[in-house]
């Protein structure tokens, strides 16, 4: 602290004494006073250089909490140094790595603030953060400790803190990481890169995986590729200036070779973004602000532009991706960045792979206390313990009639909580969800789907009973997701191994809801099939596996005419028009000429397009369907399951209103989907009577 108080005086005199000087004899006189303030170390220290010396003392002084362990060895290089603020506890604690900003030439893994510190640890949190190596030229700038020196030096760190998990009372499964700048863009690549893991390397640490489960960064990079920053800004130039008033544009610089092109990319995060990758909640201090060749370096590099593209291609995906910048909507879902962080690493399943989901869907295995709280906790429930409004008791009176939701992001919902009204945001007496390992009142407090509405129109259509929704349903899953049969490869067709066995979440619901109410199972819910769409071999057994399902769920519900309801985006005929209408002639007619007889119907010549699209390459096909070049596969089963299968009704609400991202749902969208299967229910029962 003595140390300290003297490095401060000195700083002091200096800013006073500079009064007389001019900035060039005020920042000479810092450089022989503090040559450590020179990151570049080119013999003229800058002004920016001289302030973030300062900023970086002022930042270690913030931080007045003493490591549990300091300056901790990982790595072979000097750099390669960690400090732990571990939390006393009697289990494994979640972890959150610090990963500092400073342009990847300068910073230090003490600058930030102890308040982070302090809230992680209240809740049972530990904290950690890393230095690593720092490159002398810039990221991508042939030199000493250039890409990809400091992206592996942080997977590094986090293999070596998994390797000593048990050392330090570590939950590997459980990794954070938050970081600002640079850091944003290391934490970033490395969420989204694939895993560096060596199974079969000699030094153990390599082992392990360098994988987080959570990402925070502040003003991060998405991309440091030159000319895709350029497209994104609709400039043909930036500023590279670091100096206020001074303009260096990027056109007048020698131009990056195809080495550094490619460089560019691969140190890119938003390169290795796949549907598999954690969920992110991105922040920026600046607003949406246009840029242009005289913008400042330090306002475009931490501009949200980074966030907002990154965000475009998540909800492409149907990932969950949080942004908060100056100007921007909102954020609902979460209070602050920190409170995403808490929230996700204490809500994230343990094992879930490795679980068997028969021994769990017969109800007969014996679980800890840790166990039984985790399993509510799986992906499979993540939004409808959002939805819950309370602990509720099930009414003796009438039945208790239960549906179940199952699908992906269209059943899950996006529309947000505060836009709805009443009666769809009040507790009522006889609507139920299974929330947090219980049934509670039917609240929406952040996003919500067709679930509310569909619920609410079936209470008043059934006056003196109770209606349950058991909702299981996770953006961009495949069916194989869902399957009883459940294995890890399948589901990694879409790239949903991770969620682990969401059949597996619906049985232990039906399980634990027999145990304390008497459910009368009276319909299955099913909005799903666009990530089967984007595979050949999905899409062509979508019919069977979809079967298998309903089939499934009527044996294991104890209801074998249970009737089930699929919205379908269009009828077989409404599809042929579509597809005719990408086809060119010559497509149609090379179609007929592949069949074995020419078609004497519609139906017969949609199916003749789609075997000939079937048997297309797949860039040819991308160039009739889009990204999901096998939907119109995927719509035909649904269509023949309404036809073919035993109380199954397809439903057909057309195009609904969807929201500011063109692909899911609105507000009121999701409200009229929700009615109008509920309409559908409706006039089945009647039909019955």
């Amino acid at each position: 602290m003595k140390k300290w108080w003297m490095c401060l005086v000195c700083i002091t005199l200096v800013v006073t004494m500079a009064s007389a000087q001019t900035r060039e004899e005020k920042l000479a006189d810092w450089l022989k006073k503090f040559p450590q303030a020179d990151t570049d170390k080119d013999g003229v220290l800058t002004k920016e250089e001289a302030q973030a010396f300062l900023k970086q003392r002022i930042g270690r002084r913030k931080l007045e909490i003493p490591p549990t362990h300091a300056d901790v060895v990982y790595g072979s290089h000097p750099d390669n140094v960690l400090d732990l603020w571990l939390v006393p506890s009697d289990t494994p604690t979640p972890l959150l790595v610090f990963i500092h900003g400073g342009g990847f030439r300068g910073g230090d893994k003490r600058q930030f603030d102890s308040s982070l510190i302090n809230n992680m640890h209240q809740e049972g949190i530990s904290v950690a953060s890393i230095n690593y190596r720092l490159t002398k030229q810039g990221l991508l700038a042939e030199g000493e400790n250039m890409y990809p020196a400091p992206m592996h030096d942080g997977a590094r760190a986090l293999q070596f803190l998994r390797y000593n998990a048990s050392k330090y009372n570590l939950d590997k499964t459980r990794f954070a990481a938050t970081g600002g700048s640079a850091g944003g863009c290391m934490l970033m690549w490395l969420g989204f890169h694939p895993d560096l893991a060596q199974p079969d390397h000699k030094d153990p640490v390599l082992r392990e995986s360098s994988r987080l489960q959570v990402l925070a960064p502040r003003g991060g990079q998405s991309c440091v590729h030159g000319p895709t920053v350029l497209k994104w800004f609709g400039v043909k130039a930036l500023n590279l200036s670091k100096q206020k008033g001074i303009v260096q544009s990027s056109s007048k610089l020698k131009q990056p070779a195809a080495k550094q092109l490619a460089l560019g990319l691969d140190a890119s995060p938003i390169t290795h973004l796949t549907r598999d990758d954690p969920p992110i909640y991105l922040f920026y201090n600046g607003a949406n602000v246009p840029v242009n060749e005289e913008t400042p370096w330090g306002t475009w590099v931490h501009h949200p532009m980074f966030g907002i593209k990154l965000k475009e291609a998540m909800d492409e995906l149907g990932m969950e991706c949080c942004l908060e910048y100056t100007d921007g909507p909102p954020v609902t879902e979460y209070e602050s960045q920190q409170d995403f962080i808490i929230h996700k690493l204490k809500s994230l399943p343990k094992d879930a792979i490795k679980s068997d989901p028969q021994s769990a869907a017969d109800g007969d295995s014996v679980r800890t206390k840790e166990e039984e709280a985790a399993k509510w906790k799986t992906t499979g429930f993540k939004q409808a313990n959002t939805m819950g409004g309370g602990e509720a008791a099930i009414s003796k009176r009438g039945k208790f009639r239960v549906f179940v939701l199952m699908g992906q992001s269209n059943m899950q919902g996006t529309g947000r909580a505060k836009e709805l009204k009443a009666p769809y945001n009040e507790k009522h007496d006889r609507i139920r969800i299974w929330a947090n390992g219980r049934w509670e009142y039917f609240v929406p407090s952040q996003r919500f789907g067709p679930g509310v509405s569909f619920a609410h129109q079936l209470a008043d259509f059934w006056p003196d009973d109770t209606i349950g929704i058991i909702k299981v349903a996770v953006g961009g899953t495949g069916i194989c997701g869902f399957e009883k049969d459940w294995s890890y490869e399948r589901a990694e067709l879409t790239f949903d191994g991770k969620k682990g066995p969401l059949y597996k979440d619906l049985m232990n619901a039906v399980a634990q809801a027999k145990r304390i109410s008497q459910p009368e199972f009276c319909g299955f819910f099913w909005k799903q099939g666009a990530a089967d769409g984007t595979k050949k071999v999905l899409a062509n057994e979508y019919y069977d596996r979809f079967k298998q399902l309903v089939s499934d769920l009527r044996a294991d519900l104890g209801a074998p005419d249970m009737p089930t309801f699929v919205p379908v985006y269009m009828k077989d005929e409404e599809l042929l028009k579509a597809l005719l209408s990408r086809m060119n002639e010559k497509d149609v007619l090379k179609a007929k000429r592949a069949a074995s007889k020419p078609p004497e119907n519609d139906g017969e010549l949609l199916k003749i397009l789609l075997s000939y699209i079937n048997d297309l390459d797949l860039p040819e096909a991308k160039k009739l369907g889009g990204r999901r070049p096998y939907i119109a596969a995927v719509i035909m089963a649904q269509n023949r399951a309404g036809r073919e299968i035993p109380n199954v009704t397809t439903v057909y609400p057309g195009r609904l209103p969807v929201g500011a991202d063109g692909t899911h749902y609105s507000t009121e969208g999701y409200i009229t989907l929700g009615k109008i299967t509920a309409s559908a229910v409706e006039e089945f029962y009647k039909a019955k009577e």
